[in-house]
């Protein structure tokens, strides 16, 4: 995820500052937000609580990690002492939003709600990520045009264990449109895609309450990285549309609830924010590829400071995302290497 392109003042805070991680905060009527801890540099992810029919669903978990478990048994033993939880809502797949899924399923007797994709990538790296992350570090790095080095850098990526905890073999699955009723409130799915191919948002007119996950965050934007089993899909070209079908659902007066940073108003100026962030994004790389460039060499343009090994395969995504919509759109050519890497100029 990268610094917001600027702007995000115009939008209007729930509060000023984030509760004390750890902490159950009153949002509204029925819904608390719970402040998860991260061990990164995005340290924290914000958990929401729904007042259900006969206790409490718990939207998203946290990474798989000691920690995480010590919040949630300190949040059972407090706040949420002698309260049923009744299901779990979560938003993607991504480790700190599904990381506990299997845990809690299991420890609290109760079946997770999530979108089809988004369950069967999470089931897949919950059981075996290594050839997952072999695979895809290969092809990530050898696209982006450091086919001599991909063997290295995805050979760090195998013995990486992700932080997911086992899922369940079945799953309630969200669908786009659904109604998904939890105690007195309906709240519409709305599917989002490019940061996560089946990302669950939830609306709720009821209260004008819209929890956006990582689909619209106030102060970074969420990664769109085209990912190597993709290779052929437009993610940057979803993520646009996604903003588009949101701002035709969901109406500007919600309070948003974000997965990271503080809740906001303002839900469309800030679409357009990230609409304008990718559009000058583009126009950077469409104008540094006045020669043939690839990924790797976009990467400066796109990321100023140092990159770890992590980060770089982020970058990496990310870059490729922007040189794919830029290619679809017919701003760039693509060809390929004989060694695999694309490489991109201007048309």
């Amino acid at each position: 995820m990268s610094p917001d392109a600027g702007g995000h003042a115009a939008l209007e805070y729930w509060c000023e500052a984030s509760p004390a991680q750890a902490s159950v905060t009153p949002v509204a009527p029925g819904l608390r937000w719970l402040v998860m801890p991260l061990p990164m540099s995005l340290n924290h992810i914000n958990l929401w609580l729904l007042d259900d029919t006969g206790g409490t669903a718990i939207v998203d978990t946290g990474i798989a990690s000691e920690k995480s478990r010590e919040v949630w048994r300190h949040v059972f033993d407090g706040p949420l002492k002698g309260e049923k939880i009744t299901r779990l809502i979560i938003t993607h797949a991504h480790p700190d939003h599904i990381g506990l899924a299997g845990w809690l399923a299991e420890t609290l007797g109760i079946e997770v709600w999530i979108s089809k994709t988004e369950w069967e990538m999470g089931y897949r790296m919950s059981r075996d990520p290594g050839p997952l992350l072999e695979e895809s570090g290969m092809a990530l790095f050898t696209r982006g045009g450091l086919a001599p080095e991909a063997i290295k850098l995805a050979g760090g990526r195998i013995n990486t264990r992700l932080p997911v905890a086992v899922l369940p073999e079945h799953f309630h699955r969200l669908e786009d449109g659904m109604t998904l009723k939890v105690g007195g409130r309906d709240w519409r799915i709305v599917v989002g895609r490019g940061h996560a191919p089946e990302h669950c948002s939830l609306w709720a007119a009821d209260g004008d309450l819209f929890i956006a996950g990582d689909q619209v965050l106030p102060k970074i934007t969420p990664n769109v990285s085209l990912w190597p089993s993709r290779v052929e899909q437009d993610p940057l070209g979803a993520f646009l549309a996604s903003a588009d079908t949101i701002e035709a659902t969901v109406p500007d007066s919600v309070l948003v609830l974000p997965s990271h940073n503080l809740p906001f108003h303002r839900l469309h100026n800030r679409l357009q924010q990230l609409r304008d962030h990718h559009a000058d994004r583009l126009d950077e790389v469409v104008e540094a590829c006045d020669t043939p460039k690839t990924a790797v060499e976009l990467v400066p343009v796109l990321f100023k400071r140092k990159l770890d090994q992590r980060q770089m395969g982020f970058a990496m995504g990310e870059a490729l995302a922007h040189l794919q919509h830029a290619a679809n759109t017919g701003r760039l050519t693509r060809e390929e290497r004989g060694d695999g890497g694309w490489i991109f100029e201007r048309s």
